[in-house]
């Protein structure tokens, strides 16, 4: 299971920033089977039974808790990263970024609307916030300007709002409305004269013969303004007030036959479906939405005033047919979003070098695929002695970068990619053998002293009856022998084959043999077979659950002491890769 925490304005009606939660889950759990969806709403109740997740409070105290059992933090959509609007809520949302790290827990900014970051202060938080996420990503290019402005020096990738992907519910609401029907979308603003928007609303009713209509974006907030205008109108108008999914507010926008949109969404609504749209661009994020669909001179709050709003209208309905915004490249910049975030969410990198970020059951799942495919891969149970090895390594390296499948096998590697589990290669040995025995798997061990392969076979077998091992081999053989070994496994045909040649030297060794053996599952496993034959005594349960094995297993092998020396030269390249990304 893989736990997404979603941050944003949500719970508060408001029908732009519901449209992109909308869209991020259903796109998420689309894409992502076995997501676990939890977001940080004003109103939990209604937000868990209007999208089937998870909700909880957005309180900081309730998020803090969450993220303790969180893989994947997004601060989703919307223009949360600015200080018009508040600044009390921009340190809000950067106080959770910052949170999220202290969690230890992947962060990715999704789809975002970045500024205007007018208060040095503000800039100064968002830059301290947004430096330490690990994926971001934003709806369009002035975004990506604002945050390289305030001097974030990271990968800022653009994309598209998630919005884009929402789909309509298509329930009239407006079929016994006289055509055309011209809507409009609009917002309190200090600029906006409502007895102007009333007289331009008069003409379009009174000389184009159109039915005016009010779409409210912000439930009551939006409500008010109709409510006043519709008040300073002579004509007849109409306020839609029975919307309470984004997706009915999409299909209501499909009905028209022109927007007249301040809220970005309605206007995005509009662009999706072809609905031709006069865009008042009350903040710049307006602005860069119509350059993106084609629309390039929309009119400014002070234009209200002079009818531009009417003419506009007029030429617009004189086309009598829906235009064709290019959208489409827009949607594929959407999904990119998702594709990001499930990457993200799958993926780690550390020192340059990708491993998976799995849990015990997605790894052998993942395993059982390759099996059936029988194509030979290589699996790593990738550690931090590994990593440094690989500084030094390039040969050994490159292998690490074109294996497979690599699983974080160490503490160290769990600390570095900021996973909750790790996978240890001795507990994914085990279950393995327990799915060998139910699928009919067969398994080749080869590693460890004379005799060793063959007891610790024999104590799989007495855990697992019926378990199918192919053959076994002993880890000390001349390279005279090599080719005689390597033919043996090749002709008992294992299904997995378990390599325990040490560190390094076995990631080799299968990666020279590879494509000869034809084995599907080719896993590294360094001293398994000794812990397992009960050679070498593994840590206690508490100890490995401390984080502790590497301490108890120097202990015991106290000539480890130069392989120990690895960890803090590991911790130090980690450290020293992290800061050199954030400055």
């Amino acid at each position: 299971m893989k736990r997404i925490l979603i941050s944003g304005y949500y719970g508060f009606r408001n029908t732009g920033d519901e449209a992109i939660l909308s869209a991020m889950i259903t796109s998420l759990t689309a894409e992502i089977s076995n997501a676990e969806i939890t977001v940080a709403s004003a109103c939990p109740r209604e937000t868990e039974e209007r999208y089937a997740v998870k909700a909880i409070p957005r309180s900081i105290r309730s998020i803090f808790r969450a993220l303790k059992k969180t893989d994947l933090f997004i601060s989703g959509g919307g223009g949360l990263l600015q200080d018009t609007t508040s600044m009390k809520s921009l340190m809000y949302y950067c106080a959770l970024l910052l949170l999220a790290r202290v969690r230890r827990v992947p962060i990715m900014i999704y789809g975002q609307g970045v500024g205007p970051i007018k208060r040095s202060l503000g800039r100064f938080l968002v830059k301290l916030a947004v430096s330490g996420c690990d994926l971001i990503t934003v709806r369009d290019e002035r975004s990506k300007r604002e945050l390289e402005k305030i001097g974030v020096k990271r990968d800022i990738i653009v994309t598209a709002d998630p919005a884009f992907l929402l789909k309509p519910a298509r329930a009239s609401k407006l079929s016994k409305l006289k055509r055309p029907i011209v809507g409009f979308a609009l917002r309190a603003w200090p600029d906006i004269d409502f007895s102007h928007i009333a007289q331009t609303a008069d003409e379009i009713a009174g000389n184009l013969g159109a039915t005016v209509t009010f779409i409210p974006f912000h439930a009551e907030r939006d409500y008010s303004v109709a409510e006043q205008i519709t008040r300073k109108m002579k004509e007849k108008a109409v306020i839609i007030d029975n919307i309470d999914l984004p997706s009915e507010a999409l299909g209501v926008v499909g009905e028209l036959d022109v927007l007249v949109g301040m809220r970005l969404h309605s206007n995005i609504f509009a662009a999706i479906q072809g609905i031709p749209f006069v865009p008042i661009a009350y903040d710049p994020k307006v602005e860069e939405l119509s350059a993106s669909v084609g629309v390039l001179n929309p009119l400014q709050c002070k234009d209200v005033k002079n009818g531009e709003i009417v003419l506009r209208v007029r030429e617009l309905l004189s086309l009598d047919k829906n235009l064709n915004y290019p959208v489409d490249s827009l949607r594929l910049r959407a999904r990119l979003n998702v594709t990001l975030a499930k990457q993200l969410l799958n993926e780690r990198r550390v020192l340059g070098i990708r491993f998976d970020a799995l849990e015990m059951d997605e790894a052998a799942e993942i395993i059982e695929r390759y099996i059936e495919e029988e194509k030979p891969r290589l699996i790593v149970t990738l550690n931090a002695e590994m990593m440094v090895m690989a500084k030094n390594d390039p040969a050994f390296r490159s292998i690490l970068m074109k294996a497979d499948l690599l699983i974080p096998d160490s503490v160290g590697i769990a600390w570095a990619g900021r996973v909750k589990a790790r996978v240890p290669g001795i507990d994914l040995i085990d279950e393995l053998a327990r799915r060998a025995v139910d699928k009919g798997y067969r398994i080749f061990m080869i590693g460890s002293a004379e005799g060793v392969a063959k007891k610790a076979a024999a104590k799989l077998i007495e855990r697992y009856p019926g378990l199918q091992i192919a053959g076994v081999q002993s880890g000390y053989f001349s390279w005279q022998d090599e080719k005689r070994i390597v033919d043996k496994i090749r002709d008992t045909k294992p299904d997995i084959l378990l390599v325990g040649l040490g560190m390094g030297k076995q990631e080799k060794w299968i990666a020279k043999h590879l494509r000869y053996l034809g084995v599907p599952a080719c896993l590294g496993v360094g001293g398994s077979f000794d812990v397992i034959a009960g050679e070498v005594k593994r840590a206690p349960v508490w100890v490995r659950q401390a984080g502790l094995e590497w301490l108890y297993r120097f202990i015991q092998q106290p000539t480890r002491f130069k392989r120990m020396l690895a960890l803090p030269k590991f911790v130090f390249y980690v450290w020293r890769e992290r800061f050199s990304t954030r400055s």
